[in-house]
């Protein structure tokens, strides 16, 4: 019995096998994939705060009182639409500009049939139409600076003042903006300007919503100070998604590559500056040299090393040496 017994003990033994050793005769299990032609695209991360593709803030063209405001924030409005009126402090308002013009006008009406008549010189008559010419100007100066217009159709975005409240020359009184179009600016580093070009597709990332725009302008000189860069991305807004005032992130589609072979970023191990992935040949993993091109979002263009039809280890590469048996799992 104690001999039977310790030969049992014996045949455990034997039959005890280390990972190690099942993996040095069954290969390590890996995963892996088949290299393919595929198309990648690489793109710049950048923001900026939105506003009207024609966007203005409108200022009190005189100092005075608010009078009247006629409009609310989110009204649509007609171009030379009355926004607000002022009640000026000075006297020379628009009554007394409309009263000038009325008097130039019909005083150049009687000299005109006077030189019709021969009764004036044409000097005469021209120093009354410049007379005319310069109370018509005066009066359309004082319209536009008693009563706030629109100088286009568009939106009230934001109004600054309130009614009876004093405002002084040059004060934001209202802003006015169109909304179907809205133009994102972007301050862009001197590391990246030149990837950016004009035309190139952008997406205004807005929650859960993705808006396809472009590129409409990019700045050719810096800022003095930060040493950044302008570029302008259009978006086309028929849903109203972008408001002015939003600061949007905006993905810009800098490269764009088909037919390329493109792989995973985590099938590649970086040593220093130099890539590799294990490329799997009769079961061996190939440790293999690769130069990496534009990277688009977790994937890398592969410029040179690799092949399509290529079997390269997908996951489990962190326990392969070169020249190692693998064994390939689902």
């Amino acid at each position: 019995m104690v001999l039977a017994a310790a030969g049992c003990t014996a045949k455990k033994k034997e039959t005890v096998e280390t990972i190690e050793n099942i993996q040095k005769r069954e290969g390590i299990p890996v995963r892996t994939m088949v290299v393919r032609p595929d198309s990648i695209a690489a793109f710049e991360l950048s923001s900026g705060t939105a506003e009207g593709y024609y966007q203005t803030t409108i200022g009190a063209g005189m100092a005075g009182r608010i009078a009247a405001i006629n409009v609310r924030v989110g009204d649509q409005v007609a171009r030379d639409s009355s926004l607000m009126v002022i009640d000026p402090d000075m006297p020379q308002n628009y009554a007394l500009a409309k009263t000038q013009y009325d008097n130039a006008g019909k005083a150049r009406d009687r000299v005109k049939a006077l030189a019709e008549q021969g009764g004036v010189s044409q000097e005469v008559l021209d120093q009354v139409d410049a007379g005319y010419a310069a109370a018509k100007e005066g009066m359309q100066s004082a319209l536009k600076s008693q009563f706030v217009l629109a100088p286009f159709a568009g939106t009230v975005v934001s109004i600054d003042a309130e009614l009876n409240n004093s405002v002084d020359h040059g004060k934001n009184l209202v802003t006015l903006a169109k909304l179907d179009k809205i133009r994102i600016p972007m301050n862009v580093s001197e590391s990246s300007i030149n990837r950016y070009k004009a035309g190139q597709k952008a997406y205004a990332i807005v929650g859960d919503d993705t808006i396809p725009g472009s590129i409409e302008k990019v700045s050719m000189a810096g800022q003095s100070v930060g040493h950044n860069f302008e570029v302008d991305a259009v978006f086309n807004n028929p849903g109203r998604i972008l408001k002015p005032g939003m600061y949007v992130t905006v993905r810009v589609i800098v490269a764009n590559k088909a037919g390329v072979i493109a792989i995973p970023m985590e099938t590649v191990i970086s040593d220093g500056a130099r890539k590799y992935v294990y490329v799997i040949q009769k079961g061996i993993a190939k440790r293999t040299e690769i130069a990496a091109g534009i990277r688009g979002g977790d994937r890398y263009e592969i410029t040179s090393g690799l092949a399509a039809g290529d079997t390269i280890v997908e996951s489990g590469a962190g326990n392969l040496t070169d020249g190692a048996l693998v064994k390939i799992v689902e």
